[in-house]
């Protein structure tokens, strides 16, 4: 026999589902319609509106205006992801430190990049973010839902522990405790090759591809990540999809080569002739180039670049590897010649738009992605945020 009480719950549990669902489904198209949501969710116009009231009421969704829904018929009502929320990613690599606002519509705020010459160490960084902290009050007092620290290794999830950070000299560190006793905020850790696989699918070019697998390059290596049936894989402790340290080819009889240690994008910069280039830059020259010198240099890395694509094609068999940092470049200078390689070793034909060549900088992707990891918690309990318990004063 059903009790008043367990009816209760049982509508407080379906109210919960569907606000977690249309918040989500508002959160990655950033703006859309009641309608849209209707058709999508499957929930009557009243439910919707319901649904929108509440989000609005708990500060995470606005209403924007309206648009025409059809030839005739009245105007649908559009809502969109408050810009309000702020989480505050901070992304240090071995060339210098992101410190960025991102906002829960999916935009960075602020940014701002600091340059040099060899990484930072945890003390200095988190001194860096303090004085950040304190010189943009104006902009995040009263908004700011946490802290997430987008980094360039491995990362147990079971214990937010950065197992190794090799690029930057981070080893073995507490980094979430560390960051949180020093910034009194609460803070969250991600690999930033996965926050920006999380980024790309949910935002970018693989949005709408349930079954994808990116690729990055930066200054730090080969990073990656792997979306199957439209969830980012993580395995048992969040290790899975450390693509760069595949093994694809052996240096001698008892030396195992891995993807990130046969590709090297300072090759590619030395070969032409410089010593620093950003992956729009080097995107140009690598177009423009006839120099013999260069052109064997891509060669040789497209040949591993074919050799990874390859592998991950047929073991994950996904829709489509999209490519970013300065692997988009290969691609794009030899696309015909990858595309009919990869043909010529496939059970089934892969038209042009198998392979997505990203040729832009990956900062924008990891900030934005890194975020995700932050407001996963409000998408499935929308009810648990509180406008009242966001940082008053950072």
């Amino acid at each position: 026999m059903r009790t008043a009480d367990s009816v209760a719950t049982g509508k407080d549990a379906i109210r919960q589902k569907n606000l977690s669902a249309l918040l989500r489904e508002v959160h990655i198209e950033r703006t859309v319609s009641r309608v849209a949501l209707g058709e999508t969710l499957g929930l009557s116009k009243t439910t919707i509106a319901e649904l929108v009231s509440e989000l609005v009421g708990i500060g995470l969704v606005v209403r924007v205006g309206n648009e025409q829904s059809g030839a005739a018929g009245r105007p649908s009502q559009l809502v969109a992801a408050s810009p309000e929320p702020l989480v505050l990613v901070v992304n240090p690599e071995i060339d210098g430190l992101t410190i960025a606002l991102v906002n829960f519509f999916a935009e960075i705020v602020d940014v701002v990049y600091l340059e040099l010459e060899s990484a930072y160490s945890v003390e200095t960084t988190k001194a860096l973010v303090l004085e950040y902290l304190k010189n943009s009050q104006s902009t995040h007092v009263g908004r700011l839902y946490g802290v997430v620290l987008a980094l360039p290794g491995a990362i147990d999830s079971n214990s937010d522990k950065l197992i190794n950070a090799p690029s930057i000299g981070w080893r073995d560190i507490d980094v979430a405790t560390e960051f949180e006793k020093t910034l009194s905020l609460r803070v969250w850790v991600i690999n930033n090759a996965r926050a920006a696989t999380i980024s790309e699918h949910n935002f970018g070019a693989a949005k709408g591809l349930a079954n994808v697998i990116c690729l990055f390059s930066g200054v730090g290596g080969i990073g990656g990540g792997i979306v199957v049936n439209n969830q980012v894989l993580a395995g048992s402790s969040g290790l899975a999809g450390e693509i760069g340290k595949m093994r694809l080819n052996t240096d001698g009889p008892n030396k195992h080569l891995s993807f990130g240690e046969l590709m090297h994008r300072e090759e590619l910069v030395t070969a032409m002739g410089k010593s620093r280039l950003t992956d729009e830059a080097l995107d140009q020259l690598l177009r423009q180039s006839n120099d013999a010198g260069v052109n064997k240099v891509i060669d040789a890395q497209v040949a591993v670049l074919l050799s990874a694509i390859e592998t991950l094609r047929d073991l994950f068999d996904p829709e489509a590897i999209l490519l970013g940092g300065y692997l988009g470049s290969l691609v794009e200078t030899r696309k015909s010649h990858i595309a009919n390689t990869l043909n010529s070793t496939s059970l089934k034909y892969r038209d042009e738009n198998f392979l997505v060549p990203r040729a832009t900088e990956l900062k924008p992707m990891v900030l934005i992605g890194a975020a995700e990891i932050a407001w996963a918690e409000i998408l499935d309990n929308p009810l648990g945020f509180k406008k009242e318990g966001l940082s008053k004063n950072g």
